[in-house]
């Protein structure tokens, strides 16, 4: 993962993250509230005009059940229609990176850890972004993260190796998505801001690496970034594609700080909100949330909904083999159900 707490400066997590041992096995509660109000978006069996894909990094199951918990019993992505389970593992590992992680959801395809938009012997893979902007879609991403991190390059970029900034950059570039919103300014020359402006791309980059923690960088931000995002995707009369990315759920699992990941948690849970809200007046949409692993062991030991608390435990600060889930509503919505390759769900939104 790359992860950036303020200043501007960005840090690669090559292994291990140095951990606060009070911190790994904690109680929280007392975290900000938000109503979730019963959205009923049903499948009409008709293919999709927009498809929107949203993925939690690193989340898991335990990390939406402790948000439920926290937030007294309610959670959106919980209450979406249709669920179903992604196996995550890459072509090279047990545990993918989020480079073959994204890039299995992006392409359809597993791969070696660290590469991007490839197969393992090094041969770039259309993406969903290349494949519905192929049909005339718009196409947009939004990541409250350095754009150019391995999850949102999935969908831009072919390397095999996710630290080859330059070459991802170029990639965004060339890439002419309709709309980009995230953090890494200070990736990009000015000179390839320009491109992507000149491009006629709706371009922001928030901050010059990744974007602070949500507790400083503020609730609304993800929610208005998306919300954004909708108003010029939704002009395009063929529709369009959007990559959303709760991003640092899993910078903070890495890390052991339960508070801060489950926070991120229910920023992210707020963001699909916003997007099943808008749903209602946009019928013609598929809705997929997910991730692409699970970070840090996450495991619920003890919690109480009434009085939004949950105790949690950390049984590493690795990323895992587990299970993620698999949460989907609106057209096409029922082909998500059972036990899927995360690569199958990449192919079932094409």
């Amino acid at each position: 993962m790359v992860a950036m707490l303020g200043g501007g400066a960005a840090h690669a997590l090559s292994g291990p993250a140095p951990v606060d041992e009070n911190m790994r096995d904690v109680r929280v509660a007392d975290m900000p509230q938000y109503d979730v109000p019963k959205i009923d978006i049903k499948d009409k069996g008709k293919h999709a005009k927009n498809i929107i894909l949203m993925i939690g990094d690193g989340m898991a199951s335990e990390h939406l059940w402790a948000a439920w918990m926290l937030n007294r019993g309610r959670s959106f992505i919980l209450n979406m229609p249709v669920t179903g389970v992604s196996i995550t593992t890459s072509a090279s590992h047990a545990v993918t990176d989020s480079a073959a992680g994204g890039t299995a959801l992006a392409c359809g395809h597993k791969t070696t850890n660290h590469f991007l938009g490839m197969t393992p012997d090094k041969k770039p893979i259309e993406n969903l972004a290349e494949y519905y902007r192929a049909k005339g879609k718009a196409t947009g991403l939004v990541v409250t993260k350095d754009i150019t991190d391995a999850t949102p390059a999935a969908f831009y970029a072919h390397v095999d190796d996710r630290n080859k900034k330059k070459e991802i950059a170029k990639a965004l570039v060339d890439a002419k998505f309709t709309v980009i919103y995230g953090g890494g300014s200070k990736t990009l020359s000015a000179e390839q801001k320009q491109a992507i402006a000149d491009a006629g791309t709706v371009a922001e980059f928030t901050h010059d690496g990744n974007p602070p923690a949500v507790a400083e960088r503020g609730e609304d931000y993800l929610c208005n970034y998306v919300s954004k995002a909708l108003k010029v995707l939704e002009k395009n009369p063929r529709g369009f594609f959007l990559m959303v990315e709760g991003s640092q759920i899993d910078h903070h699992a890495h890390n052991g700080k339960a508070k801060e990941t489950l926070h991120e948690t229910m920023d992210f849970d707020r963001a699909v909100g916003v997007v099943l809200q808008w749903m209602k007046s946009h019928p013609d949409t598929l809705l997929v949330v997910t991730a692409d692993h699970q970070t840090g062991g996450l495991s619920i030991k003890d919690g109480n909904k009434d009085h939004g608390s949950v105790h949690v435990i950390f049984g590493t600060h690795s990323h895992t083999g587990f299970s993620v889930p698999v949460y989907a509503a609106g057209n096409g919505a029922g082909k998500f159900t059972g036990v899927k390759d995360n690569t199958e769900v990449s192919k079932l939104m094409r």
